[in-house]
């Protein structure tokens, strides 16, 4: 250990060991001086610092994961199903009026009869559903006018109920241009298969040179 001399502060090496304990007297080689040295504490011996226990840091909390939003699945599939919907309305509606409006197909096309035999379902053949059948015109006079009164039956040949057109008489004269016509209906609007209805219409005064009076079913286009 440094010993340091009080009065002339000069310093020289003295062993730890000399001095004991308790310290003794020295004597400086300098100026001769005498003190009592005590040893030195002897500096703690260094503590191994302990490594330092890592924290164990608790790892963040996971955040649970965000739910996406679903697919729009819903409203494509209702959309889906209401396509389907219209979709099978329509070929009902198609089915609909191939069956009940077979007779007016085949007679429209009848290359479309051999499909209806094919699966079975009776058609009429095109031809004529309703017979139309007129009685001699008969002249009167009534109340000073004369009258020519027509006077006739429908009648439904077909096997299904059958609708009953509008009619048409018609006078016409020696060249057969037309002189007077008229439209009445007969008072059945439909017949059953078989089912007859009579009918009567009138002229008043019709024009003298007449020669024909015909009663006819109205067409569609007219």
């Amino acid at each position: 250990m440094i010993v340091s001399c009080p009065a002339c502060e000069s310093r020289f090496a003295v062993e730890r060991e000399q001095l004991g304990f308790d310290g003794r007297i020295v004597r400086c080689g300098k100026c001769g001086n005498c003190w009592h040295q005590m040893p030195e504490d002897e500096p703690p011996e260094a503590v191994e610092a302990a490594p330092a226990e890592s924290e164990s840091i608790p790892p963040p909390p996971l955040r649970p994961p965000q739910r996406r939003p679903a697919p729009k699945k819903a409203k494509a599939r209702r959309g889906g199903a209401i396509g389907w919907l219209l979709l099978l309305l329509f070929l009902l509606g198609l089915v609909a009026g191939a069956w009940f409006g077979r007779d007016q197909v085949v007679a429209q096309f009848p290359q479309t009869e051999p499909v209806y035999q094919a699966l079975g379902i009776p058609v009429m053949p095109p031809g004529p559903t309703l017979e139309l059948r007129v009685a001699d015109p008969k002249s009167t006079v009534r109340e000073g006018d004369r009258v020519i009164l027509l006077r006739g039956t429908v009648t439904n040949i077909s096997t299904r109920k059958q609708s009953v057109p509008k009619l048409m008489a018609r006078l016409t004269g020696k060249d057969g241009e037309v002189l007077l016509e008229w439209v009445f209906e007969a008072p059945k609007a439909e017949l059953d298969a078989g089912g007859e209805v009579e009918f009567a219409t009138e002229a008043v005064n019709p024009p003298s040179e007449g020669q024909n009076l015909t009663i006819n079913f109205v067409k569609e286009e007219e």
